[in-house]
């Protein structure tokens, strides 16, 4: 097991995401266990990409006189790819395979990549941004990709196992194969994943919410926050927090003007600047003037009380 770097926030749904990749990873390594791939998704900003990227980072390409070897695979897909050919096509490019004009048949894409996979030793693939592959409207050409993708997970031919990561419409590669739809899935993806990881927002006023929010503070050099005595502060950043989330706290707080900030009063200032430079908000928290404590109380207790339903109606 990875330990997972200080470089990333350790809040609970953090560790199990890191600690399930390793899992994932694992299977690489013990040729007898079931492998299975992995569906995590999340809001756009949730700190999917992030988790993901930090994981591959800590197994990077080493090269040697004889050869180089790539022990994570990751890659994200940027564009749109509407069928299998595009997406082997893209995988091989990415793995700086030949190139293969048009007329290359599937089969023969299929061995490439293959081929690629086993000298690179790739002991586990990342594909991000999942969530544009095909459309809601291509119900054949999904339904193969998805039948491409069960081939990959299942194929004998590499050892690897897949992470599949995106937004929440990625959810379809494992509700496809289970709807009563117009086609019939008999290779259901399903049952060759994990349980699916979901990101879902912290809830305000809570352990994680502090623990997230002194992350970042430390990260700045100023001393942790606590719920007593810097609740109100604790408060406005969850309001810009609950604008995009992770890639919002980012944006805040590691900027060189935060960085430089000597005491709360000079970071309570970079924020404002940072706020009205990269979010996009109607309201910026951090203006203690034009938002009232009143005003932030009751958008908060209406924000806790949102998404505990949706956190509790997910549980059922």
């Amino acid at each position: 097991m990875v330990t997972m770097p200080s470089t990333i926030f350790a809040c609970d749904i953090q560790m199990k995401i890191w600690q399930r990749i390793a899992e994932i990873h694992n299977m690489y390594h013990v040729p007898s266990e079931d492998k299975r791939a992995q569906l995590i998704y999340g809001a756009s900003g949730a700190g999917k990409t992030y988790i993901l990227k930090q994981y591959h980072a800590q197994f990077l390409p080493v090269t040697k006189p004889e050869k180089t070897t790539k022990p994570i695979f990751y890659v994200a897909f940027k564009e749109f790819k509407k069928s299998t050919a595009e997406i082997t096509r893209f995988l091989i490019s990415e793995l700086e395979g030949t190139t293969q004009n048009s007329r290359t048949t599937a089969a023969e894409l299929d061995a490439q990549l293959i081929s690629l996979l086993k000298g690179l030793e790739v002991e586990l693939i990342i594909l991000d941004e999942i969530q544009n592959i095909a459309s809601s409207y291509d119900g054949i050409e999904f339904q193969r990709i998805i039948k491409y993708f069960c081939y990959l997970i299942d194929s004998n031919k590499i050892r690897c196992s897949i992470i599949f990561a995106g937004t929440s419409s990625a959810k379809r590669l494992i509700t496809f194969g289970r709807t009563a739809g117009k086609f019939d899935d008999d290779e259901q993806m399903s049952r060759r994943q994990m349980r699916p990881i979901e990101i879902k927002p912290i809830l305000p006023k809570t352990k994680n919410w502090i623990a997230c929010c002194n992350w970042f503070i430390q990260q700045v050099g100023l001393p942790n926050l606590t719920k007593d005595e810097h609740s109100e502060l604790l408060d406005r950043i969850y309001l810009a927090y609950s604008e995009h989330t992770m890639s919002t706290m980012r944006d805040l707080f590691l900027r060189n003007n935060t960085r430089n900030a000597k005491n709360y009063d000079q970071l309570i200032e970079a924020l404002f600047e940072n706020f009205e430079k990269y979010a996009i908000g109607a309201v910026n928290p951090f203006d203690y003037e034009l938002l009232t404590k009143k005003q932030l109380d009751a958008y908060l207790n209406e924000q806790d009380k949102n998404l505990r339903s949706q956190f509790y109606s997910g549980l059922c």
